[in-house]
């Protein structure tokens, strides 16, 4: 599989094919086909046969995913470059086009190339803004000398289809910037991209959430529906969508400090999915002639890793060895193939058993990979620290493995996850083992990470204790763990994805998707940080809500909207949810996050000192 597995990014046309996009849910397949257009119109609008396109890095891998290169050929861009650093490469086209996020940081670059030397031809510049330009970026332009001799431009892209239940604005600094920093803009962004879902698939007639950040989202998008004067806007929608849920994701950081236990969580936590890619190390896949790692992409499309993504790691094995015995029965079919008649049936599907084969072999061998991490000794003992504090037991002194990490230098995003999970779960630490913790990191890994440890402290990851912890109640009212089954065994809630632990995020999505909502639990809903709310959106006349059933008669489909990021692991436990209740749900997400890469980011950990390695768990 190794030679005939090729990566979207080295195919000519790096968009695969939308059709994993449909299902039985949200068809997300809308989605990418309305953002295409929107791309694609954007391209055609600026004049010249011949355009080279900039690309924020960022955001490669995200066009990927909605546009493929053929379609921009089309419309006159020859040549594709990630905005960098440098002056235009030689033999540039006339019109260049930057496509990029409203980041003032990129502006200098851009400028570089605009004021760059041509010759006696000038460049026709045009900047592509998604979602949109700011004030900001405005004066940026204004400061280096560009703001009139480049054409502005806005695409609306707010959500980027993942797979067909998922959606991401592929933001990762979200929940940083607003714990940290009180900078909200994302979240205004957040509403509008709840807007253009709307204008898709109808207006969404309940609205409920938790956190300070859901609230926010609740009523700007609430604003801006009043300020629309014209409901014709959203005909071309079906109210397809029964209700969207708001979490934000500083109600429960306990959830991705934890280790994700799934195949497609571990996969995450170990190799880091981007843009639904992975790099495989040289262990699973030797490296491709050019030197670089061979890229996998991971998606609905794939059959068998839609049935073992959600399964609890310890049942993969067991179904990729049933799925190679039944593999090797279809082919063994050949033998008794006679006719003609069975042998033509039989070659009819070979090309069906070569992918399957392909796949088979393929997440064999990376699950034999990730075994190895799953069975070893540092990784159970950091997995038996995590279900420790879990049970709300000894989070309130120092923990011994805790300890003994740090003196053999174990890499300090693992030991910061683990100290940090005591924190949050014990409502902060105690003065004089929050100043152990800092001391003996300091002293072991470096005094420059005082800078590290104030930005998590910042960001609320690693505290004071100031009040009494309210996890145990929250964990006994929520039933957050789940006595310990065999986990091999068909999972019966969706604890399975965390091995006993239920995700507190999903405890909540769960309530707010049965009859009655939050009653019953709304004491125990003030004990965690935000409102809880549950509004009915003012629908225009004329138009039907779907309500607790669905649209005629259908079954019901709801949104789930994480602000500040969420796990494989919690999509998997939303996914099983799902089954169990019989609604259909599609997750929104303002970017894909882990443990590791949520402590990276809030605490500005140098990335590269961790990224593509083994340390990422």
């Amino acid at each position: 599989w190794r030679e005939e597995r090729v990566s979207r990014g080295e195919r000519e046309g790096i968009m695969p094919s939308p059709g994993f996009l449909a299902s039985n849910g949200v068809n997300l397949s809308h989605l990418r086909d309305f953002i295409r257009k929107e791309l694609l119109d954007a391209i055609s609008a600026v004049e010249g046969h011949s355009k080279a396109l900039f690309m924020d890095k960022a955001l490669i891998g995200v066009l990927g995913l909605v546009a493929e290169f053929s379609a921009l050929k089309e419309r006159g861009v020859e040549k594709m470059f990630p905005l960098a650093p440098g002056p235009l490469p030689a033999g540039s086209p006339k019109s260049i086009i930057f496509l990029c996020r409203p980041k003032a940081s990129l502006i200098p670059l851009i400028a570089e190339k605009i004021k760059g030397e041509r010759g006696s031809e000038p460049i026709e510049g045009h900047i592509l803004f998604t979602p949109s330009k700011t004030m900001v970026v405005e004066k940026a332009l204004k400061e280096f000398g560009i703001y009139g001799s480049c054409v502005l431009h806005e695409f609306k892209m707010h959500f980027a289809p993942m797979d067909s239940d998922v959606i991401s604005m592929e933001a990762p600094l979200t929940l940083k910037n607003c714990s940290m920093y009180g900078d909200f803009t994302t979240l205004h962004y957040a509403a509008q991209a709840l807007m253009q879902l709307q204008y898709l698939f109808g207006i969404i007639p309940r609205v409920a959430g938790k956190g300070e950040a859901a609230r926010h989202v609740a009523n700007m998008m609430a604003q801006q529906l009043r300020e629309q004067s014209d409901p014709k806007v959203f005909e071309r929608g079906h109210n397809e969508i029964d209700a969207v849920i708001l979490i934000d994701r500083s109600v429960d950081l306990i959830t991705p400090l934890c280790s994700q236990l799934t195949y497609e969580g571990l996969v995450d936590e170990l190799y880091g999915i981007s843009n639904n890619l992975i790099e495989l190390p040289e262990q699973v896949a030797p490296l491709q002639a050019n030197g670089k790692p061979v890229k996998v992409e991971l998606n609905s499309g794939d059959k068998l890793y839609t049935e073992i993504r959600d399964m609890n790691f310890s049942r993969v094995g067991l179904l990729l060895s049933s799925r190679a015995r039944s593999l090797s029965k279809e082919y063994d079919e050949r033998h008794g193939a006679k006719t003609v008649s069975e042998i033509k049936q039989f070659t009819s599907k070979l090309k069906r058993l070569q992918d399957e084969q392909m796949s088979l072999r393929m997440h064999t061998d990376i699950a034999a990979d990730v075994m190895v991490t799953a069975r070893d000794d540092f990784f159970l003992s950091c997995l038996n620290v995590e279900q420790t504090f879990l049970n709300g037991e000894d989070t309130d002194k120092s923990n011994n493995h805790i300890e003994a990490c740090i003196c053999k230098k174990e890499p300090l995003m693992k030991v910061l996850r683990m100290i940090c999970l005591q924190s949050v779960i014990n409502g902060g630490l105690k003065q004089k083992l929050f100043d152990f913790y800092r001391r003996e990191i300091l002293q072991t890994y470096g005094f420059e990470h005082i800078l590290t440890l104030d930005n998590l402290e910042k960001a609320g990851l690693l505290t004071l204790q100031e009040t009494r912890s309210s996890y145990n109640s929250v964990r006994k009212a929520m039933k957050l763990i789940v006595e310990e089954t065999d986990p091999q065994l068909e999972a019966e809630d969706i604890s399975h994805v965390y091995s006993g632990y239920a995700p507190l995020s999903v405890r909540i999505i769960e309530h707010l998707s049965k009859p009655g909502g939050l009653r019953g639990i709304e004491e125990v809903m003030k004990l965690l940080p935000g409102p809880h709310f549950d509004l009915k959106q003012e629908m225009p006349k004329g138009f039907k809500s779907p309500g607790a059933g669905g649209v005629d008669g259908r079954q019901p489909k709801t949104l789930v909207f994480f602000l500040g990021g969420c796990t494989y692991a919690e999509i998997s436990a939303i996914r099983f949810l799902g089954s169990l209740i019989g609604r259909e749900f599609t997750i929104a997400t303002t970017n894909m996050l882990n443990g590791t890469t949520m402590l990276v980011r809030a605490s500005s950990f140098p990335f590269h000192l961790y990224a593509g390695s083994r340390q990422v768990g």
